[in-house]
């Protein structure tokens, strides 16, 4: 039987770790401070911040089976909440993709900074656990950056993304196209998704990007897991396997994004997770979430 959202919630909340203004859970060790970075943004979730986040209300492309809602969004005893429900969202007008979409059978949650807020390099770290894998079998759970703007048009993106179907890895996701009309197209600056081994997704994690103009690193609980620097992508001498193009770091101003989807019955079983063991509604919960600036490159907005 499909439980109440209140429930689920309710249930979460219990097993996570109670946390104040004063007092960060993370794991033993953690003392957040990092050369040569600034802390600028500590978000608690103790309320919903809207001057610096909204909520996204497009979805992931055709590979999505959900729209993004306000419902999907809830902020609740310090916890961020995303949230994938069983409900008809009736074909409308997305203002983040500045188009109509069609009707979607679900719903999911997605918090994006404001066009504001933008921001470029930095340290970006959260503490964050998925629904647990005896209920949730097909998802994706994210934090990453994203643009795809300019002239000409250029994908950016650096990824964390958390699948159903791999509940005990983590995928470390560098994208890059130059007027790329789609994620296959991507391709020619190369494939640079690794899928590692870390262990439970669905228990509290910290996770963290760095990004620099000359390298990207990604996190573990503190754990240097994943690094690409220039000279990987450049192809110099060659290329890497796939790879046509040499692949900048991105340096744009970019959006920082969190969100929480389900994948369509053609990927599924290459992405996400098949979906035929998903209970819903489904919860992606975010303790807390930490900006910091790289002091080189400062954050003039913020």
């Amino acid at each position: 039987m499909t439980k109440s959202l209140p429930f689920l919630i309710s249930l979460s909340l219990c097993t996570a770790y109670a946390h104040s203004e004063d007092k960060l859970i993370a794991y033993p060790g953690y003392s957040g401070n990092y050369a040569g970075y600034t802390l600028k943004v500590d978000e608690r979730f103790n309320s919903f911040n809207s001057d610096l986040w909204q909520k996204g209300d497009g979805a992931v492309g055709h590979e999505s089976s959900c729209r993004f809602t306000p419902q999907g969004v809830q902020v609740d005893k310090g916890v961020l909440n995303l949230i994938v429900n069983r409900e008809v969202v009736p074909a409308s007008w997305s203002e983040n993709h500045q188009q109509q979409k069609r009707q979607y059978d679900y719903s999911c949650g997605e918090l994006r900074t404001l066009p504001t807020k933008a921001i470029k390099y930095g340290r970006f770290e959260t503490r964050m656990k998925t629904p647990a894998r005896a209920s949730a079998s097909g998802y994706i759970s994210s934090l990453f950056t994203y643009t795809n703007t300019g002239t000409p048009r250029e994908w950016e993106e650096i990824d964390i993304e958390l699948e159903g179907g791999r509940p005990d890895k983590f995928q470390a996701n560098l994208i890059y196209g130059l007027d790329a009309a789609s994620w296959t197209q991507t391709r020619d600056w190369g494939a640079w998704e690794d899928k590692i081994q870390i262990g439970p997704v669905d228990e509290w994690r910290v996770l963290a990007i760095e990004w620099t103009p000359t390298f990207i690193k990604w996190y573990v609980d503190g754990a240097l897991v994943k690094t690409l620097d220039q000279s990987q992508l450049d192809c110099k001498p060659a290329c890497a396997p796939g790879q046509k193009n040499p692949t900048p770091i991105p340096d744009n101003l970019t959006s920082l994004m969190m969100n929480f989807w389900i994948p369509n019955d053609e990927i599924q079983d290459v992405f996400g997770g098949n979906k035929k063991g998903n209970v819903y509604p489904m919860v992606t919960q975010y303790d807390w979430l930490r900006i910091y600036q790289l002091d080189e490159h400062p954050l003039t907005n913020y």
